[in-house]
C-alpha cells in the first residue's frame, strides 16, 4: 500500500458498539494485512456511578456508625470494666452459637449474667428500650452504668435525620411557621392561592391531631379558605394530611406518559422512596421543591402526632406501647367472645395470613411453633380484616364501637417501628439524651470529668451524637487522598485522630470547601475549561427564558423584538412562571391578538413557559427595585453561587454573606436571604454566554446573551453560519495538536463525559489510532454517526388507539359513533398511518373537506399521505406535525408548494381550527397549514443543517479529540435518520437480531451518505441556498431533500455520487458490491470485571445456605465461615478465569477456574495468593483425593475473551457451578433479500401485526417462513455452525414438520428466537416445535483436559492483528 493514500473513515458510535469502515474516494473498501478494512467493536455499556455511589454511601454510613459506637464504648469502658469485665465480650459474641464463643463466655446470656439480674430480668422490667429510656429520663435514682450505656447506644444507632439544621434541641419539634412560610414562598411562584397569614399553630395542631386524614383535609382546607374546585391546592392539602395526591392534578401542565399519567403519591406509602425517584425524572427542580415543601409540612405534623404532646419521645413511645397493649386485650376479648375461629386466624395461625395480627407485627406464637421476623403486613390490610370480622359482631357492643372508632382515626394498635420514624430529627433524640446524662451525672461522677479538651464526658457524648461531618469536607481517610478512584479531598491542619470536639483543630474547613467547590461545579458544555453557572443564577435564568421566548410565534410568525422585550419586562420580571393563560391575557389586553383568535394564535411553546426568573423574584422581595440594578447583580450572583455550592448547609452561607456583605445588608435581609434554597448547575458558563460575535449581515459585535436580547434567535440559531459566534468559540477552544497515541483514558476526565459516553469515546480512539497506524497517515475525511442514548430516545407516550378513544370520548354525543367504531378496531391496525390520520381528520380530506371512503382507504390511487412542509425542503415524517391524509384525484395542492394555496386555506381553515380545538390536530400542524409566508433562505438552510449538525455530549468530545489528532482532516457528521432513509430507498434492511454486521454497514454508509451531503451542500448550507437562488439553472444547485440520490452530486471536480440512469448503474453498484461482502472484522472488549462481590446482595438463612455454593457474609471472621449455622450469600461474582494445571491422585488435570472478585484485582494478587486460594478450592472439590503440583498456566483470562473450542468460536462468559457460559462469536450471514424478509418478521412481532399482504404485495406468509427455516437448518448442517455445541441442530431438524403446521404468527416467533440466538447466544423457547423452553445455551466445563481443541485468541482492537495460544499445551 502506497504512502499517504487518500482514504475516508466512517464511524458508527454507540454506547455498547463501534462500527468502522475505511474506503477510498470511490467508496471501495480498502485492504490491509489481507483483510477488508471494516469491522465492529462491541463492549458492555458502562454503568453510571449512581449505583456505586449508593453502596459507597451506605458503607461509609455504617463505618461512621461503628466508629461513633467505638468512641462511646471507650468513654464508658473503664467504668463498666470495674463492675462487669465480660460485658463487652458478651455483647460482641452474642451473634455466635455457644460453641463458637470464647472459652470464658460459653453461657446463655448475651447482656446481663449477674447472679440477681439476667437478660430475663432485664426484658421483664423493660419490655422496650423506650421503657428504659423513660425511666432514666424521669428518675435521678442511681442506675446500673450498663443500663445508661444501653440507652445511649440505642440512640446512637437511631440518631434521627439532620434535615433541619436550624433546629435547636429545645425547639426540636421544629418551627412550623418557618416551614409553612417556605411553602408559601414556593407556592407563590406557581401562583397558588394559599394564604400567607394563616394560623400556623392551628394547622400544626390539626395535622398532629387524632382525627382521620380525610377529616384533617376538610378542617385544613376550611382554615386556609380552599375549596374542592381549586384542584391543585386541594390535592396539596391531601398530601399534607397523608392522603394520596395525583401528580397530573398537582401539575396539570406537565405531559406524562402512559405509565405515569395516573401516578399518585402519599408520603405515608411504604414505597414513597421508589416513587420519589420516579418524580425526579418527571418534574423540574421547582416542582420537586414544591413537593418537598409539602412533605416538610406533612412530616412536622406527623412528628407532632408521634410525640402526642409529651416533652420526650420515649414518654410518647411508652404511652403508645401501653395503648397497643390495651387495644390488643380488647380485640382478643372480642374475638374470644364472638368468634374463636377468627381468634385462631388472627393470632395463632402459623401461616400468618394476610390481614392477621401476626402478619401485622411480623411474628406468631402458635404453641410449639414460633415464627419471628416476618415482613409485616400493612396497617391498611390489618384494619380491613378487623373491620370485616367486627361487622358480624353486635354494633352496640361498646368494645366494638371503641375499636371501629380508633380504626377510623388510624390510632388502633399503633406500632413502634413504622416508616413514620423517618420524620424524627436528631434534635428530638438529643434533647432526651441531655436529660438522661444530666440525671446520670448525679450517680455516675465520671460523666462530669473533663480532660485537656475542656469538655466533660457527657459533653463529648452529646457532641459525638449531634455532630455530622459537613458534606463539603467529605471523607476523612487521608491514606486515600489524591489516589485514583478515591473520593477524598479534605484538607488537614494537623495529623491525629479526629473527634467532633477537635474537628476544627484538625480539619481546614475553608480549604476543604474550596476543593469541594472545584470538584462539584459542573463544566460548560461548549467550553470544557470553564465552570458552568448555577442553574438559578440571574444570567443563566435570563438565557433560559430568552431561549424559550425567542421561539414564540403569533399566527405562525416570530414576534417582534420590541414585543418580546415587553413580554419579558411585563410578565417575566415578576419572578414567577408565566403560564399560557397569563400570556394570552397579556396579548388580548394589549390588542395584539383578538379574543376570538387567541386559542390558535400562539405557537412555539408548549403549555406556557418552563423557565422563569425565580431568583430575581426572590431578591425583589428582599431588595425591592434595587434588585434590578447592575450594582446589585454581582452580589446576587455570588450569593446564588454560595447557596448552590453549600446546599442545605446554611452555616457556611450565613458566614459568607456576613463576611462579604455584612455592612451592605440589614439583619432582616440577611436572615431572609439565608433561607433561600438554590440547587443544581446549568450547562453553560458565563464565558460562553458573554462570548463576542456578530451577525454576518450587519457585523455589529455584541455578546451572545445580548444578541439573544436584541434578536429573536435562540441559541442554536446564533451558533449557525448566520453569525460568527461558532467561529469565535472554535478560536477560544484550545486546539493544540495531540496524536491519538498520546491520549490516555485519564485525559477524557477533562471532557466531563458520562461513563457510557466516556467508554464509547475511548474505544473509538483506540480503533482509529490502530487504523491510522496501519495505513500510515491520517484520513482525509472522518464521517461520524452517533447513536442516541436511552435518555434521548423518543417514546410514544400513549397508544394511538387510546389517544383517539380519549379524544372522541371528550366530544360527547358528537364522538359517540366514532368511539364505537374505534373500539371495534384492533390496536395493531393503527400502526397504519393512513388509518390513524383518517380518524385524526374525522374521515375527511384535509385539503378539500370531502368524505374519505374507509373501505378504499388503502387504495393508493385514491388516497395519499401528503407532507405539509414539502420533502423537497425537509425530511419530516412526524405524523402529529407534518403528515395529512388527502384525496389524490382531487388534490388541488401541489406537493412541492409552500405555503398552501390561498383558496385551500380560505376554504378549509375553519375545519382545521375545529380539529385543533377538539384536540385532533396539534398546534404545530395547524400553524403549518395556516402559515401564509414562504420559507426564508435561513429556514431552508436550517432544514439542511439538521441533517449535518450534531450537538450531543459525545459528539463534541470526539470532535475536539479528532481536531487535535488530525488537524488536516475534515470531520463530517451524519444523522442516523439520513442513513436509515438511504437503507430504505435501496432495500438494505438493518436487522439487529441477526448479527452485528449492521454496525459496520452503517459506518460504511456514513461515508457514502455523509460525503454526498457534504459535497452537495458544503459546510455552509445558507451560502448554498443563496448561490442556488442566483444560479437556478446550474445542476450543482438543484436539490430536493427527498431525491438527493436521484441526481449526480459533484463540486469543483469532486464526484460524490453518480445517479443510476440510461443503463448506467452509477455509484450504487459499488455500494451494493461492498455491502454484499461478509468480511467485517469482529472484536469484543474483554476486561477484568470488578464491582460487587456477589451477583445478588441477598443474604440467605442458615436453613437454606449450603457449604458448597454459598460463602460467608464476612470472610474475615472465621467463626462465621459455616454458612449452615450463620447463613451466607450466593452467586459469587467472577472477575475472570485462571488456567491451572495440577494432579489429582497423580493424574494430570487442566481447568479454567473462576477467579472471584472478592480476592481483589489480579494485578495485585501474587502467584502465591492465587495458588493458596485454588489449592483450597480444589481440595474441597476433590474430597478424599490428593491435589498436588498445582501451577498457574495463565493468571488472568478476562470474561469476553475469544476462544476457539472444537472448531467453533465463542466469547467466554460468566460462571455457573462447574461450567462457564460461552456465547457464539460467529456472525451468521444471509443475502439482502433474506435479511429484508427477516426485517418484516421482526417488525411484525414488535407491532403484533401479521397481515400477509399490503397493497397487494406479500409481506409475510407461511411458505416464505418455511423457506427461511430451511435456510437456517442448512446453516446448522453444512456450515461452521455444525461445530457449535448444543442440540439446536437436532431440535430444528426434528421440528421441521411441526414448524410447517404452525400458524404464521407462531412461525415468526420461532424464527425470531433462532435469529436472536445467532446474534446474542441467548436462550430460546422452542417449545412450539417440541424443543423445550431453554434451548441454545452453550457451556464449557471447567475441566478441559479431554477437549480436542481449545485456543485463546488475542485480537488487536480492530481485529487486523491476532495471535492464538493453545490452552491445552501452554
Amino acid at each position: 500500500m502506497g504512502e499517504n493514500k487518500r482514504y475516508y473513515l466512517g464511524l458508527d458510535m454507540g454506547t455498547n458498539s463501534l462500527g468502522w469502515a475505511v474506503t477510498d474516494s470511490a467508496y471501495q473498501l480498502m485492504r490491509a494485512k489481507g483483510k477488508d478494512l471494516w469491522g465492529v467493536r462491541t463492549f458492555e455499556e458502562a454503568n453510571t456511578s449512581a449505583e456505586r455511589r449508593s453502596y459507597r454511601i451506605s458503607r461509609r454510613r455504617r463505618q461512621r456508625q461503628v466508629a461513633r459506637m467505638g468512641v462511646l464504648r471507650e468513654l464508658f469502658a473503664d467504668e463498666i470494666e470495674k463492675m462487669d469485665a465480660g460485658f463487652f465480650v458478651r455483647l460482641d459474641e452474642s451473634k455466635y452459637h455457644l460453641e463458637d464463643r470464647s472459652e470464658g463466655n460459653r453461657q446463655k446470656y448475651a447482656l446481663f449474667s449477674d447472679e440477681n439480674f439476667t437478660d430475663r430480668d432485664y426484658f421483664a422490667k423493660y419490655p422496650t428500650i423506650f421503657h428504659l429510656r423513660k425511666e432514666l429520663l424521669e428518675s435521678e435514682d442511681p442506675h446500673d452504668v450498663r443500663l445508661v450505656y444501653f440507652a445511649l447506644a440505642n440512640m446512637f444507632k437511631h440518631r434521627g435525620h439532620f434535615l433541619n439544621a436550624s433546629l435547636g434541641t429545645e425547639d426540636a419539634s421544629g418551627n412550623f411557621q418557618e416551614v409553612y412560610q417556605q411553602f408559601i414562598q414556593i407556592s407563590n411562584e406557581f401562583a397558588l392561592a394559599f394564604p400567607g397569614d394563616a394560623d400556623e399553630k392551628k394547622l400544626e395542631l390539626c395535622l398532629g391531631g387524632k382525627e382521620s386524614r380525610k377529616k384533617k383535609t376538610e378542617i385544613i382546607s376550611e382554615q386556609l379558605g380552599i375549596s374542592r374546585k381549586q384542584k391543585v391546592e386541594y390535592q396539596l392539602i391531601n398530601l399534607m394530611c397523608g392522603l394520596k395526591g395525583k401528580i397530573a392534578d398537582v401539575f396539570p401542565d406537565i405531559e406524562l406518559d402512559e405509565e405515569n399519567k395516573n401516578l399518585s403519591i402519599s408520603f405515608r406509602d411504604s414505597d414513597y422512596e421508589e416513587k420519589e425517584a420516579v418524580l425526579q425524572n418527571l418534574l423540574d427542580e421547582d416542582e420537586l421543591e414544591l413537593v418537598n415543601c409539602v412533605k416538610q409540612i406533612h412530616d412536622r405534623g406527623l412528628l407532632s402526632g408521634i410525640e402526642k404532646g409529651y416533652k420526650y419521645l420515649s414518654q410518647a413511645r411508652v404511652a403508645s406501647y401501653e395503648e397497643h397493649h390495651k387495644d390488643l386485650q380488647i380485640l382478643k376479648n372480642l374475638l374470644k367472645k364472638y368468634d374463636k375461629k377468627a381468634y385462631f386466624t388472627m393470632f395463632r395461625d402459623p401461616a400468618m395470613g394476610k390481614g392477621s395480627y401476626s402478619s401485622y407485627i411480623g411474628s406468631v406464637n402458635a404453641g410449639e411453633k414460633c415464627r419471628r421476623g416476618g415482613e409485616g403486613g400493612s396497617q391498611e390490610e390489618f384494619y380491613k380484616k378487623v373491620k370485616s370480622i367486627l361487622s358480624k359482631f353486635p354494633s352496640d357492643d361498646p368494645d366494638v364501637r371503641y375499636v371501629l372508632e380508633k380504626i377510623e382515626t388510624e390510632t388502633f394498635l399503633p406500632k413502634q417501628l413504622t416508616a413514620s420514624n423517618g420524620v424524627i430529627p436528631n434534635q428530638v433524640h438529643a434533647r432526651e439524651m441531655k436529660k438522661i446524662l444530666k440525671n446520670a451525672e448525679t450517680y455516675l461522677p465520671f460523666l462530669k470529668e473533663k480532660d485537656d479538651s475542656g469538655l466533660s464526658v457527657s459533653e463529648k457524648i452529646v457532641s459525638l451524637f449531634t455532630f455530622r461531618i459537613p458534606y463539603y469536607v467529605g471523607p476523612l481517610g487521608q491514606q486515600y487522598k489524591d489516589k485514583k478512584g478515591y473520593n477524598v479531598w479534605a484538607e488537614r491542619k494537623a495529623p491525629g485522630k479526629i473527634y467532633p470536639w477537635n474537628f476544627t483543630e484538625k480539619v481546614d474547613e475553608k480549604k476543604s470547601a474550596e476543593k469541594f467547590i472545584a470538584r462539584m461545579v459542573r463544566h460548560c458544555t461548549y467550553m470544557a475549561g470553564h465552570t458552568a453557572l448555577p442553574k438559578q443564577s440571574l444570567l443563566y435564568e435570563k438565557y433560559q427564558v430568552l431561549n424559550e421566548l425567542n421561539n414564540l410565534r403569533i399566527h405562525g410568525e416570530k414576534i417582534s423584538v420590541k414585543l418580546k422585550q415587553d413580554i419579558y419586562h411585563t410578565l417575566f420580571e415578576k419572578g414567577k412562571k408565566v403560564s399560557l393563560t397569563a400570556l394570552k391575557r397579556y396579548l388580548i389586553t394589549n390588542g395584539i391578538v383578538s379574543d376570538a383568535d387567541i386559542d390558535t394564535a400562539i405557537s412555539g411553546i408548549d403549555n406556557g413557559f418552563q423557565s422563569s426568573l425565580s431568583s430575581l423574584g426572590k431578591f425583589l422581595g428582599v431588595l425591592g427595585e434595587e434588585a434590578f440594578s447592575d450594582v446589585c447583580h454581582p452580589m446576587i450572583e455570588q450569593i446564588i453561587f454560595w447557596g448552590t455550592v453549600y446546599g442545605d448547609d446554611k452555616k457556611f452561607l450565613k458566614e459568607k454573606i456576613e463576611e462579604a456583605y455584612g455592612n451592605r445588608l440589614t439583619d432582616a435581609q440577611k436572615k431572609r436571604i439565608s433561607g433561600f434554597k438554590f440547587s443544581g448547575w446549568g450547562n453553560l458558563s458565563k464565558e460562553f454566554l458573554t462570548i463576542e460575535g456578530a451577525s454576518k449581515e450587519d457585523g455589529e459585535i455584541k455578546s451572545l446573551i445580548q444578541s439573544m436580547w436584541d434578536t429573536n434567535c435562540n441559541l442554536m440559531e446564533l451558533l449557525s453560519d448566520r453569525f460568527t459566534y461558532k467561529a469565535s468559540l472554535d478560536a477560544m477552544v484550545e486546539n493544540v495538536e495531540k496524536p491519538l497515541s498520546e491520549w490516555r483514558i485519564e485525559d477524557l476526565d477533562e471532557l466531563y463525559l458520562s461513563a457510557p459516553v466516556k467508554r464509547m469515546v475511548w474505544q473509538t480512539i483506540r480503533v482509529v489510532d490502530e487504523i491510522q497506524t496501519v495505513l500510515g497517515n491520517s484520513p482525509e475525511r472522518i464521517f461520524v454517526e452517533m447513536a442516541r442514548e436511552e435518555g434521548e430516545k423518543g417514546k410514544r407516550t400513549v397508544s394511538r388507539k387510546r389517544k383517539l378513544l380519549d379524544l372522541y370520548h371528550a366530544l360527547g354525543k358528537e364522538g359517540r359513533e366514532w368511539k364505537e367504531e374505534l373500539e371495534n378496531t384492533a390496536e395493531d391496525q393503527f400502526r397504519m398511518k393512513k388509518l390513524y390520520l383518517y380518524y385524526l381528520q374525522m374521515g375527511r380530506c384535509i385539503y378539500t373537506g370531502e368524505t374519505i371512503d374507509l373501505h378504499d382507504l388503502m387504495n393508493g390511487n385514491k388516497y395519499d399521505i401528503d407532507h405539509i412542509y414539502p420533502r423537497h425542503f425537509i425530511k419530516d415524517d412526524n405524523i402529529e406535525n407534518n403528515l395529512v391524509l388527502v384525496k389524490k384525484e382531487k388534490n388541488a395542492h401541489k406537493s412541492d408548494n409552500f405555503p398552501i394555496e390561498k383558496e385551500i386555506h380560505d376554504k378549509m381553515q375553519p375545519f382545521w381550527q375545529s380539529l385543533w380545538k377538539k384536540g385532533l390536530m396539534s398546534i404545530e400542524k395547524y400553524n403549518r397549514l395556516t402559515r401564509k409566508t414562504p420559507f426564508t433562505d435561513e429556514e431552508k438552510a436550517n432544514f439542511i443543517s439538521r441533517q449535518l449538525v450534531e450537538t450531543r455530549q459525545g459528539t463534541k468530545a470526539i470532535t475536539q479529540i479528532f481536531h487535535q489528532a488530525f488537524p488536516e482532516s475534515e470531520i463530517v457528521f451524519s444523522k442516523a435518520s439520513v442513513v436509515s432513509a438511504f437503507r430504505k430507498k435501496y432495500e438494505f434492511a438493518k436487522v439487529r437480531c441477526v448479527n452485528n454486521y449492521h454496525h459496520a454497514h452503517d459506518a460504511y454508509l456514513n461515508i457514502v451518505v455523509g460525503n454526498t451531503y457534504f459535497v452537495k451542500f458544503t459546510k455552509n448550507p445558507l451560502n448554498f441556498i443563496k448561490e442556488a437562488n442566483k444560479h437556478p439553472e446550474n445542476p450543482s444547485y438543484k436539490y430536493n431533500m427527498d431525491k438527493i440520490f436521484e441526481w449526480d452530486v459533484q463540486r469543483n471536480g469532486e464526484v460524490a455520487w453518480i445517479a443510476s440512469k440510461d443503463g448506467n448503474a452509477g455509484t450504487i453498484k459499488m455500494v451494493r458490491k461492498m455491502l454484499n461482502k461478509n468480511s467485517p472484522l469482529m472484536t469484543r472488549l474483554a476486561h477484568e470485571a470488578h464491582g460487587g462481590l456477589t451477583q445478588k446482595t441477598t443474604i440467605y438463612g442458615a436453613k437454606i445456605a449450603k457449604m458448597e455454593s454459598y460463602f460467608p457474609m464476612k470472610t474475615s471472621d472465621s467463626r462465621l465461615a459455616d454458612v449452615t449455622k450463620y447463613g451466607g450469600q450466593k452467586g459469587v461474582a467472577v472477575s475472570g478465569y485462571s488456567l491451572l494445571e495440577y494432579k489429582v491422585n497423580g493424574k494430570e488435570c487442566r481447568s479454567l477456574e473462576a477467579l472471584p472478585i472478592l480476592l481483589g484485582h489480579s494485578e495485585l494478587l501474587s502467584e502465591e495468593m492465587i495458588l493458596n486460594y485454588f489449592q483450597k478450592v480444589l481440595e474441597t472439590e476433590n474430597k478424599k483425593k490428593t491435589v498436588t503440583d498445582l501451577r498457574i498456566c495463565i493468571k488472568m483470562i478476562p470474561r469476553g475473551s475469544l476462544i476457539k473450542y472444537d472448531g467453533f468460536y465463542y466469547y467466554l462468559g460468566g460462571k455457573t457451578n462447574n461450567d462457564s457460559y460461552i456465547l457464539s462469536a460467529v456472525q451468521v450471514c444471509f443475502s439482502w433479500s433474506v435479511l429484508n424478509y427477516i426485517k418484516r418478521i421482526d417488525t411484525a412481532i414488535k407491532t403484533n401485526y401479521y397481515s400477509e399482504k399490503s397493497h397487494g404485495k406479500v409481506i409475510i406468509d407461511r411458505e416464505s417462513n418455511l423457506a427461511l427455516y430451511k435456510k437456517i437448518l442448512d446453516k446448522y448442517e453444512n456450515t461452521i455452525f455444525k461445530n457449535k455445541k448444543g442440540t439446536v441442530s437436532k431440535i430444528l431438524a426434528d421440528g421441521l414438520n411441526i414448524f410447517e403446521n404452525l400458524s404464521c404468527e407462531e412461525q415468526c416467533k420461532v424464527l425470531q428466537m433462532i435469529m436472536t440466538n445467532f446474534q446474542m447466544g441467548s436462550k430460546m423457547d422452542l417449545s412450539l416445535i417440541n424443543g423445550g423452553a431453554n434451548c441454545g445455551i452453550t457451556k464449557i466445563n471447567k475441566k478441559i483436559s479431554n477437549v480436542s481443541e481449545l485456543k485463546l485468541i488475542y485480537q488487536s482492537v480492530t481485529g487486523i492483528y491476532s495471535r492464538e495460544i493453545n490452552l491445552l499445551t501452554v
